[in-house]
């Protein structure tokens, strides 16, 4: 990218920056830049939603989104490379093999030949009863057979070194499946909440946009049978977490995780989307299933209580409920929106209650 394209990028990214409620650092410029080039589809497609839903974006979006889509190194694309490198060294490591082998048949034919010469004692050129150091045409430098010997030393050598370089290519490639496995395994926590140790907002948006594709999603929801999407939120957590602290904010979104895991069904992916916000995605179920599913999550989730940190009583949360029928062709964000938008509704009718979109 040339200096000139440069400048007139940060001059686009400057007024985007100065619009947010975010500090004007490094990470705040890297994802304006970013969203001004348009090099990073994924990234403009979240501040784009992010800038539809809340206006603006605050300290905590411009950290997540450049975690997220700036910082964060693609698993999907670390797989493919680990195992495309594994590839190319197995054909490697086979093309050493057959070489070996090769080498193997080829000294060993030389052998023989080294002891047929030997046996035989004649070398071309040179009579029976003649000096054996002269021929008909002068004297023959060396035997036929001191030569064959000498490739043959040298086959020998070929061989181990090819046997060396089949080691270090079999070491080379558990390297390769120790990181293979590691990849995998990173790209699992990837997709995994740290704290709930459900599905993150990155792993439901994929199962998300993966069963809106299917081909069977607009017959589904032509007839009413989904999918589904529950969008909850645990009422009143802000004032919980500044009462009582972090350390009980998480166990509250703990407890409310494992309630609402109890409760899944086959089938079904669970996410923490963020904050005390969770996401529930059922690919097939009648209207009257949802519904029923979701009021028996708000009822499970009020029925709990979670002792406060230090003292007998106990604390009683409840969860707001949006739901939402994805319809035929939809979009991933458009049912989002519909979904947060019943949401919302719910909160607004005073906490601890489902609405339909």
């Amino acid at each position: 990218m040339s200096i000139q394209r440069s400048a007139e990028l940060l001059r686009q990214a400057v007024p985007w920056m100065a619009r947010q409620r975010a500090g004007l650092h490094p990470v705040s410029y890297a994802i304006w830049f970013d969203y001004v080039a348009r090099t990073n589809p994924a990234l403009s497609a979240a501040i784009d939603e992010h800038l539809a839903r809340e206006g603006a974006l605050d300290e905590f979006a411009t950290q997540e989104l450049f975690k997220r889509h700036v910082a964060d190194v693609d698993p999907e694309t670390a797989q493919r490379v680990v195992d495309q490198l594994q590839h190319v060294l197995g054909g490697i490591g086979d093309s050493a093999g057959a070489a070996g082998s090769h080498a193997a048949r080829y000294g060993a034919s030389l052998a023989r030949l080294a002891i047929a010469l030997v046996q035989g004692d004649t070398v071309r050129g040179i009579g029976a009863d003649a000096d054996p150091g002269v021929a008909r045409n002068g004297p023959v430098p060396r035997r036929l057979a001191d030569v064959v010997a000498e490739v043959i030393a040298d086959t020998g050598t070929m061989r181990s070194q090819i046997g060396s370089l089949q080691q270090r290519l079999a070491d080379s490639r558990r390297e390769i499946d120790r990181l293979r496995d590691e990849v995998r395994s990173a790209r699992e926590e990837s997709l995994r909440d740290a704290l709930t140790g459900l599905s993150n907002r990155r792993a439901f948006d994929q199962a998300l946009a993966a069963c809106l594709a299917r081909p069977t999603q607009a017959a589904s929801a032509a007839e009413g049978r989904g999918p589904w999407l529950l969008v909850s939120d645990v009422d009143r957590f802000g004032p919980i977490n500044e009462a009582y602290g972090r350390d009980f904010g998480d166990r509250v979104l703990k407890t409310v995780s494992d309630a609402m895991r109890s409760l899944v069904p086959a089938g079904a992916t669970l996410a923490r989307l963020g904050g005390e916000v969770f996401g529930l995605l059922v690919p097939e179920l009648d209207a009257g299933g949802a519904l029923a599913l979701a009021q028996a999550l708000r009822a499970h989730i009020g029925s709990a209580r979670i002792r406060r940190p230090g003292q007998g009583e106990a604390e009683r949360v409840t969860l707001s409920v949006g739901v939402a029928a994805a319809r035929p062709d939809e979009a991933p964000l458009a049912l989002m929106e519909r979904a947060g938008a019943a949401l919302r509704q719910a909160k607004l009718a005073g906490h601890d209650r489902v609405v339909s979109a």
